[in-house]
């Protein structure tokens, strides 16, 4: 935030400045946006409509009308899209079930450094924007990447203002779970001013937002098969006679942190005639969450002599699968530790457009960079328990330790201390230029050109920072004051049943690794850099040009636009690897060139009525994640067994994702905000990866790599449903109330080398959907969101025994919901609600008495001021 705020204030006096009028006119108040849920609904619907692509809109006022914080929690209400949760937000977002989306901020590519190449939508507050637009079909102009579609992020422009005005807003939200709470706020300033012989206008954006967290998270281990015929791993008999599958241990935990967002845009345009228009723009955006977890973790080690109380043991009728058991001498591990992230993202911006007659040319020039940041550092306590139930009846795991009393220090000791440090590192430096002819008197209404040059980079800088060094046997008494009882309320209130009344450490220089580790009596200095064959370093440049024309027959009420964009990307792919021979590591360069022709074609019908039919045919293409390409190796040697030597590596070689994609659409626009769309879409994805696990030699040694390779066709095809309205006909107040409702449907499938079959996609819903309650009426606004996804695989795992398993995470369901009073033109009130139900999330191995994960976060209440002058 320090250096967010250094680099505003080289721009805001510039910005505020331009701000004072020059003539009293210019102080008659006007808008910021659109105003009111009517209007908002309203104007996405008319988008929707006037549009060339199969789109779905949000505006501002929509967004605002929830407990949104993120560009993630608002998009997750739009027709097709589906997201996943992290620490009681929304988080990835998928189109039509693929997470390869392209990302635009007024039509600038837009990321977060990372492994990926896509924006993460937590990044960035929704108070930031006027309005996000979701494009399911292509268009050559705009900007290649997108498989699932492509998410166009707009701000505020300057012009938008005719006078000046200030818009302020501040929030207080509380977290029942964490027993917080927390301040955001948020400020629009703009308005335009005669400039020599044109008009110039200014905008200012800033956004603070700080919001307290818990996650509770209640783990069950891989499941075991145990039988007296193993030779390895469980061989006991827990039921006489019959081999039965048994959970593999708890892991429970609970993360208690804040995530500070802050974020600003500075944005300037100056108009010295009615031909020209320039602009600058400034964005910035900082995500950083600050974490402390506590996580007691323990189950069965056979080789340490593990055994189980054969009166305890209960299978789930009908099954194999064991309800409940209670095991002896048990391991226990204790965690405490920081964990802590930071997503920063920087764009410039300048450009201009001239009109002259029907002719249109723009140029922009943009530079993004962006920097992510992991930090993990904390203890590890060990000890033995005597007794440890574990019983699987109930929504969430019960979980029990007997006959050792973990609050005893002299149980328990340190055995370990944990540094990591993960920096990754994007940038990108784009132009390109447009020309568009609008035509008379034919067929074609239009005729566009363009090109755009993009330079990208990313790399891990150096490496993953690994530091975790072992404590010879420190008791949890030595250091005096280093523990204490675990602080806080247990799992789902107790309802579930959890371990609890153990030693944990404070965590009180988790923060600080080298007084952590000299507390322990290790001088050693902390390492300052990773492991040199996995360090990697990408560079792209991208040359893409476009033609594409407009088309209209008005005798057929007909039109439609086709296009072809042609994209060159050539890439240096950098890293280390090591030398069999010699045992040394030299360095690795690679280049590679793809070219690729993208065409696209879309027809419009209309039909009469309130009714137009659509058909949309494209092309589209992404580039794998930049680790995936990365030439480097990562090598885990095992000093006990090396049969188990492991490594990791990318692929160069890798092929980009390609797509075919078909879309029909039917839309019904019967009014002001009344409105239906039916859509029906089908993907071919070519080029899916998939990983590969080969036994390789490196310095004499053999490892087990694992490496990714495209070898999978994935198909998806579905359907999208959405209804609007408001009910006019009803009488007086109840006129007020309104409905948005929308589902989406999706089959997908796509071979998956663990399971050895045909799959749904992961983390892909099969159905999923939105239903919004709205209510406005004089003064008074409200809204009930329900956001909710049919059960969906999470990932997929061997077992010894039991063999391949798949993950899955179960049906849920989220409510939010909003209440707003007008108190006057400038001031409004407002009180919302995230999470409302409590929402718990539950995911299982293969079946569900074989459960794997339940989580559960904050209800999140909050009220809101905002103003308006």
């Amino acid at each position: 935030m320090e250096g967010l705020m250094k680099q505003l204030a080289l721009i805001v006096p510039t910005a505020v400045a331009l701000l004072a009028p020059t003539t009293p006119s210019a102080q008659r108040l006007e808008p910021v946006v659109v105003t009111g849920t009517r209007a908002s609904v309203e104007s996405a619907a008319e988008r929707k409509r006037r549009s060339d692509d199969i789109v779905d809109a949000i505006l501002a006022e929509e967004i605002n009308r929830l407990p949104d914080l993120s560009v993630a929690d608002a998009v997750q209400r739009i027709t097709g899209v589906q997201i996943t949760r992290d620490r009681g937000e929304a988080s990835v977002a998928s189109v039509r079930g693929l997470v390869q989306v392209e990302t635009t901020l007024n039509g600038r590519e837009l990321f977060t450094a990372g492994f990926g190449r896509a924006l993460d939508y937590a990044d960035v507050p929704s108070d930031m924007l006027a309005g996000i637009d979701v494009y399911k079909s292509s268009a050559a102009s705009r900007i290649e990447g997108g498989l699932g579609g492509t998410v166009d992020l707009r701000t505020r422009q300057p012009f938008d203002f005719r006078a000046p005005t200030l818009a302020l807003s501040a929030r207080y939200l509380r977290g029942d779970l964490v027993d917080k709470g927390a301040g955001q706020f948020s400020l629009l300033y703009g308005g335009r001013t005669a400039v020599l012989a044109g008009e110039a206008a200014a905008l200012v954006n800033l956004v603070l937002q700080d919001r307290a967290y818990r996650e509770d998270l209640k783990g069950t281990s891989a499941p075991m098969r145990c039988s007296a015929r193993a030779t390895s791993g469980c061989r006991l008999d827990l039921v006489p006679g019959e081999d039965t599958v048994v959970p593999g241990g708890t892991s429970e935990s609970a993360s208690l942190g804040r995530r500070r967002r802050s974020a600003a845009s500075v944005m300037l345009g100056w108009r010295p005639g009615a031909a020209l228009d320039l602009y600058a723009e400034a964005h910035l955006a900082e995500l950083r969450t600050t974490q402390h977890t506590q996580q007691v973790n323990t189950g069965p080690n056979f080789a340490a002599g593990s055994g189980f109380d054969p009166a305890s043991v209960v299978l789930f009728p009908g099954t194999h699968d064991v309800q409940r058991i209670t095991w002896t001498n048990t391991p226990v591990s204790i965690l405490g530790f920081a964990r802590d992230t930071i997503d920063r993202t920087r764009q410039l911006a300048a450009g201009g457009a001239w009109t002259a007659g029907d002719l249109r040319v723009s140029a922009d020039l943009s530079h993004t960079r962006s920097l992510n940041r992991l930090f993990f550092s904390g203890p590890t306590l060990a000890g033995t328990a005597a007794r440890f139930t574990h019983d699987l009846s109930g929504l969430a795991p019960a979980t029990s330790v007997e006959g050792t009393d973990l609050a005893d220090p002299a149980k328990l000791r340190y055995v370990s201390l944990a540094y990591r440090v993960r920096p990754l590192r994007g940038s990108l430096l784009a132009g390109r230029v447009d020309a568009e002819w609008q035509l008379d008197g034919g067929v074609l209404e239009r005729v566009a050109i363009g090109w755009r040059h993009a330079r990208r980079h990313a790399d891990n800088a150096d490496n993953l920072i690994f530091g975790d060094i072992a404590v010879p046997g420190a008791s949890a008494a030595v250091p005096p004051g280093r523990t204490a009882i675990y602080p806080y309320a247990p799992f789902l209130d107790a309802r579930a049943g959890s371990i609890v009344g153990y030693l944990t450490d404070t965590l009180a220089d988790a923060r600080d690794p080298v007084a952590l580790r000299q507390a322990f009596g290790i001088t050693a200095a902390l390492p300052t850099a990773g492991g040199p064959l996995g360090v990697w370093r990408i560079h792209e440049a991208t040359e893409a040009a476009y033609a594409e024309a407009g088309w209209r027959l008005p005798a057929l009420a007909l039109d439609g636009q086709a296009g072809l964009r042609l994209v060159r990307t050539r890439a240096t792919l950098s890293g280390n690897q090591s030398v069999p021979s010699g045992g040394s590591i030299a360095p690795l360069d690679i280049d590679t060139t793809t070219t690729d022709w993208l065409p696209n074609a879309s027809l419009r019908w209309r039909a009469g009525g309130p009714w137009q039919l659509r058909a949309a045919a494209s092309r589209t293409l992404t580039r794998p994640d930049f680790n995936l390409l990365s030439p480097s190796i990562t090598l885990t040697p095992n000093s006990t067994n090396p049969q188990l030597n492991q490594g990791t590596a990318g692929n160069p070689a890798l092929r980009p994702l390609r797509a075919t994609n078909a879309d029909l659409a039917a839309e019904g626009h019967f009014g002001a905000g009344h409105a239906a769309a039916l859509t029906l879409f089908w993907k071919r994805v070519d080029g899916f990866i998939a990983t590969l696990s080969q036994a390789e030699t490196h310095d004499g040694q053999v490892y087990q790599v694992s490496r990714p390779y495209n070898a999978d066709t994935g198909r998806i095809r579905g359907a999208e449903l959405s209804y609007q309205r408001f009910l006019d006909f009803l009488p007086g107040a109840w006129r007020g109330l309104g409905l948005q409702a929308n589902a989406t449907f999706v089959d997908s499938s796509t071979y998956d080398r663990t399971l050895r079959a045909n799959v749904p996609m992961q983390n892909l819903s099969r159905r999923s959907a939105n239903l919004v309650g709205l209510y406005e009426q004089g003064a008074w606004s409200a809204r009930l969101a329900w956001n909710w996804r049919s059960s969906f695989p999470s990932g997929a795992t061997s077992v010894v025994g039991l063999g391949a398993l798949q993950t899955t995470t179960h049906a849920y369901g989220w409510l939010d919901a909003s209440l707003r009073w007008r108190v006057s033109e400038q001031l409004t009130w407002s009180l919302d609600g995230g999470n409302l139900l409590g929402t718990l999330r539950r995911s299982y191995f293969g079946v569900e008495t074989r459960p794997q994960n339940a989580w559960v976060n904050d209800r999140q209440i909050g009220t809101s001021l905002s103003l308006k002058i």
